[in-house]
């Protein structure tokens, strides 16, 4: 059924030791003459909209009120806190960058809203930077996905799913003894290996809390997206936690376990 062979994917991924950020995606290199020793941190907000952070943070709360909304806020503000303490300490200590920051730097980053991360970096606003800052480069990064498995991985599990079952309904369909049969199986199938797929992710959200990061990083001289990468951090491995009530104090542990290995995949991933 899918949904363990999701959960004895990722067990068997991670190794009998427990779950480690790995990072998921690579596009370019830092070149090594223009290899920043100075940069802007900057970390773009999470969004608050994902209706999975409601089912995590307030499940017993009526949906869309102040209370619901507040604990997601206060949720996502540790997450926040968290991640930026944990990507300073790993950059400072790991890489030898030297973060640069100010009041002035922060009235640049907020009035050019630099925090957004689907804001582009012009060569203007790289200039800007540059000149308050005395830095080689902004490293911007923000969480996507917090305590719930990735997006990209449930819609990569759910397209192999209705693919293959795509393709077997097809060749019931090519064959005039079972092509009666085909829809009929289409559409069971297509609902069991859904929902299993959906049993699946909640599996291995009890068990490591899964904490995505991106990250990106902008030269100002010359001014180019030089680098791109992502990486999941997971908690500590606990099979028991799919048979018994998780604590919120237990959760989270596993939440700052989770945000804690995902930085250091990208700083890991820098230093690459």
């Amino acid at each position: 059924m899918t949904r363990y062979k999701i959960v004895l994917a990722v067990i068997l991924g991670f190794g009998l030791g427990g779950c480690t950020a790995k990072p998921l995606s690579w596009s370019g290199a830092v070149n090594a003459s223009v290899s920043p020793r100075r940069i802007v941190l900057v970390q773009a907000p999470i969004a608050i909209a994902d209706p999975r952070l409601r089912k995590l943070f307030a499940p017993d709360v009526a949906k869309d009120s102040p209370a619901s909304q507040q604990a997601i806020q206060n949720a996502v503000d540790i997450a926040q806190t968290r991640a930026l303490a944990y990507m300073q300490s790993a950059l400072e200590s790991q890489t030898g960058i030297r973060i640069i920051n100010s009041a002035t730097v922060s009235r640049v980053i907020d009035k050019w809203r630099i925090d957004n991360a689907d804001t582009v970096v012009t060569p203007e606003i790289a200039e800007r930077l540059r000149a308050v800052s005395g830095a080689d480069a902004i490293l911007r990064f923000h969480i996507t996905d917090y305590g719930v498995t990735p997006k990209a991985w449930r819609k990569a599990v759910i397209t192999f799913e209705v693919v293959s079952t795509l393709g077997i309904a097809a060749f019931a369909y090519a064959k005039p003894a079972t092509r009666a049969l085909a829809g009929v199986y289409l559409v069971t199938e297509a609902i069991e290996e859904t929902a299993e797929a959906y049993g699946g992710f909640w599996a291995l959200d009890e068990i490591c809390r899964p904490v995505r990061i991106e990250a990106q990083l902008i030269t100002f001289d010359p001014e180019t997206a030089a680098w791109k990468t992502s990486a999941t951090g997971l908690s500590d491995r606990r099979v028991t936690r799919l048979v018994r009530k998780v604590s919120v104090t237990e959760r989270d542990t596993q939440l700052d376990n989770a945000v804690h290995n995902a930085v250091n995949g990208i700083v890991a991933d820098l230093q690459r």
